[in-house]
């Protein structure tokens, strides 16, 4: 590996986040359902964070990739 390969995305990283991508829209309903149900009950603090549940996992996923096509 060269210099120049260095932040290159291989073919496995782009497979690997589209199949996660497809998995994650494919749960998302059920996840939102169960995090809606959770954030009624829960206090406020408790409910922010349940909401920042799906956001953080979709972050999560972008980084896994970047950290995976950086070395």
């Amino acid at each position: 590996m060269t210099s120049t390969d260095r932040g290159r995305i291989q073919l496995v990283d782009v497979v690997m986040g589209f199949a996660m991508l497809v998995s994650f829209v494919a749960v998302l309903p059920l996840i939102s359902t169960a995090i809606g149900m959770g954030a009624d009950v829960a206090d406020p603090l408790s409910s922010t964070l349940l909401q920042l549940t799906l956001p953080l996992f979709a972050i999560a996923m972008l980084v896994s990739l970047g950290v995976s096509a950086k070395g």
